[in-house]
Order: C-alpha cells, then structure tokens, then sequence
C-alpha cells in the first residue's frame, strides 16, 4: 500500500461500478483490492497515462474482475469512460509568468532602514544624556576624615 492516501482520487476510487451476487455496491476500489492491485498506485499510475491507454487499461482491469463484473464489453467500455472522467488529472504545465508587483526601487527599500537608523540614534542620544545627567545628579560623596584639631 502507498505512504499516503490521496485524497484527489477519492471520486474515480469510490465511484460505484455495480452490484455483486449478494446486492452489495461494488466500487473501483474493492475492485482493485480483490484483483490484488494497490488502488492508490492504480489510480495514480492511470492519471499519468494518456486517455486511450488509461481506458485500455481500466478497461481490462474491470473485465477481469472476479465477480459482479459488467455484462457486455460494452458496459465495461462505458463504465471506464466514465471512471476516467472522474479520475484527477495534474492540469497542463502554465508557462511562468512574470511577476506582476513591479521590483520595489532602491529608494523604497531603503526606508525602513533609514527609519530603523534613525531610531537606533535617538536611543544613543537619550542613553547618553541620561547617563550624563546621572553623572551631574549624583550626591556628593561624604567627607568621612575627622576634623583637624584645632587647639594650638
């Protein structure tokens, strides 16, 4: 069984094909299961084959399906045709397209760094003139000596 499930095939796997012997709904994916082919693996292998192959070859898969299996070849052609639509197909590779937000200009770029420049030198200037007024505000220090003696 693969890594991981995919989702994107959840439609063309679970699409109901018919009726087995006892009345129950038979699905691609049961189908597959009881031919011993990995339904995830099958799916994604179909949806990168070309249409006619895919069909070919879903095609084949249905008529070998042990059991409830579509009466006429014709059924079965019908039944993977309309399987296939349902099968998820990676969309047709776009050329890249250019960008449609013009390059930001130099003079644009750097505002944020002039603003940035401009804020980191007014917090220099308030970090110095606080430490300058720190300086100036500080309390004397104390004159711990003991007075000289007077008496002479």
């Amino acid at each position: 069984m693969t890594a991981t499930l995919r989702t994107d095939f959840d439609a063309f796997l679970f699409a109901p094909i018919g009726e087995d012997a006892n009345g129950m709904p038979v699905t691609l994916l049961s189908v597959l299961a009881r031919l011993g082919i990995d339904p995830w693996e099958e799916a994604a292998d179909l949806a990168h084959l070309p249409l006619e192959p895919a069909l070919q070859r879903l095609s084949s898969r249905l008529e070998a399906m042990p059991t409830g299996r579509p009466a006429t070849a014709a059924d079965t052609v019908n039944i993977a045709t309309r399987l296939i639509a349902l099968l998820h197909r990676a969309p047709a590779q776009k050329p890249a397209t250019p960008d449609p937000r013009p390059p930001l200009k130099l003079a644009e770029q750097s505002k944020g760094v002039k603003f940035a420049i401009y804020c980191l030198i007014g917090i220099i200037f308030l970090l110095v003139g606080q430490w300058a007024m720190s300086d100036h505000l500080a309390p004397a220090p104390m004159d711990t000596s003991i007075a000289p003696d007077l008496r002479k």
